[in-house]
């Protein structure tokens, strides 16, 4: 099973010709239900990212929502594609309610951070494989499956989870390690939510938000992904 593994995961892939049917295709954002993004919307999705990395210390983040009413009239704007919501943002002072209302946002329209060959990879995991390793590949996986609006969507969101992570709020021996994720991560993955199951993947999306800088530098990320696979043939 291991080096069935590694076979699926570390040899050269070419991207598909045809990305999820034409459908999807005229959506902005890759999506897995019916609705699709417009270039407002995802304009308006990149100020709250903006915005939201000017505020990552704030207590309960992506945790509590706040005033319902903000909350709401915040994803309203999200939905109608408002080119203003940064200013209004930043009148308002709703740092809570813009990480509620985005995380409603993404789930609602279900909007794919990661390509599913890349969510395939994490479901594929093995006992023993570094979730280090897993990560890499993951992130090397996602240059050659998404480009142009989905891949500048999927840097920007990784990386706002990164410096999330790094404030300290994640700490991968606390509980937050398990419940956190699915917090920040809405729908990206499926099946049963045993403990052990959530929290193999909760040590793997933190690995994932920890190297989220590497999506800056596809060599450097490469030549990661090269050592820490030869380093682990060489162990095993």
């Amino acid at each position: 099973m291991f080096w069935k593994w590694l076979e699926d995961n570390f040899k050269y892939r070419r991207k598909c010709a045809i990305v999820f049917g034409r459908r999807r295709r005229n959506s902005v954002l890759e999506v897995s239900g019916s609705q699709k993004i417009t270039q407002q919307q995802y304009r308006a999705l990149l100020a709250c990212i903006d915005y939201l990395e000017q505020h990552i210390g704030v207590y309960g983040l992506f945790v509590t929502g706040g005033s319902v009413t903000h909350v709401k009239r915040i994803f309203d704007k999200l939905k109608a594609g408002c080119p203003l919501l940064l200013d209004y943002l930043r009148s308002a002072h709703a740092p809570r309610e813009c990480a509620m209302a985005f995380h409603q946002f993404l789930s609602l329209y279900q909007v794919q951070v990661l390509p599913q060959r890349c969510i395939d990879v994490v479901l594929g995991d093995v006992a023993g494989v570094p979730k280090r390793l897993i990560a890499l590949d993951v992130l090397n996986l996602l240059h050659e499956e998404y480009d142009d609006t989905r891949l500048h969507f999927a840097k920007r969101y990784l990386q706002l989870m990164r410096r999330y992570t790094l404030y300290g709020y994640l700490r991968p021996t606390e509980v937050h390690a398990v419940i956190t994720p699915y917090l920040v991560v809405p729908k990206i993955f499926r099946g049963p939510d045993l403990r052990t199951n959530m929290q193999s993947k909760s040590m793997t999306l933190l690995e994932l938000f920890l190297l989220a800088q590497l999506l800056d530098d596809p060599s450097a990320l490469s030549e990661q992904l090269q050592q820490a696979c030869a380093a682990y043939w060489q162990s095993n």
